[in-house]
């Protein structure tokens, strides 16, 4: 079976893993061994894409759609805008 050696790890973190592995009643060894797993999990669909947030406003548009409310359609002026001038 495959077998790592990790060195130089921090004191702090080999303490942490062996308090870890006696509150669910491990060893060390068995702690380090389910975390591995953990980490090499493939990940799922729904964590890797990012789903795209909705605004407060389409919020409000999707309710008062619901209950037969229409909203007249507004066509955004795409000209460039004329920088103001203070003189």
């Amino acid at each position: 079976m495959p077998a790592f050696l990790i060195r130089n790890v921090p004191v702090k973190v080999h303490k942490e893993i062996k308090k870890r592995a006696k509150r669910h009643g491990n060893s060390t060894e068995a702690e380090l061994r389910l975390i591995l797993e953990e980490a090499a999990k493939p990940e799922t669909a729904a964590t890797t894409v990012p789903q795209p947030e909705v605004g407060f406003g389409t919020q409000l548009q999707e309710i008062a759609r619901k209950y037969g409310v229409s909203f007249p359609e507004f066509v955004r002026d795409k000209r460039p805008l004329e920088p103001f001038n203070f003189d």
